[in-house]
């Protein structure tokens, strides 16, 4: 009994310094980032949702992050499909800093491999963003 007793002081101990496990995905969502070449040549990147049902919807956080020499600001945002959504801040993004974004897309109505458009232009740009939206929705 007294044994018993022991192990469980052991194993009290043991399991009280334990360090968390480290986060696997970035906790602000995949990080989008803005130079200034990309205010004249535009750029692009894919967000994918992966496997989907139809009638789900589903959301991602972005972190759209300048790494550019001067303010940036969203001036609109065009998307090829009313299933996207983009829900953003317009305030300027100060150079070296960071905003929150959600992107939602909504599976109603969809069905098997898709690619969809949102094009971001940002202040002074001459090219948008391009942010192409893919799922699988079965």
């Amino acid at each position: 009994m007294r044994f018993v007793g022991l192990l469980v002081v052991v194993l009290l101990v043991v399991a009280c310094g334990r360090k968390p496990k480290p986060q696997t995905t970035a906790p602000y969502g995949q990080k989008i980032t803005l130079t200034d070449s990309i205010l004249t040549l535009g750029g692009s990147d894919t967000i994918r949702f992966g496997r989907m049902h139809e009638g789900e919807i589903a959301e991602k956080p972005l972190q759209l992050h300048n790494e550019g020499s001067r303010p940036m600001v969203i001036r609109s945002v065009e998307r090829t499909c009313g299933c996207t959504t983009l829900e953003y801040k317009n305030q300027p993004l100060m150079p070296s800093k960071a905003h929150q974004l959600k992107l939602r897309f909504d599976a109603r109505g969809e069905w098997g491999w898709q690619l969809k458009l949102l094009k971001i232009y940002l202040n002074e740009s001459t090219e948008p963003l391009r942010l192409y939206v893919e799922a699988d929705v079965e």
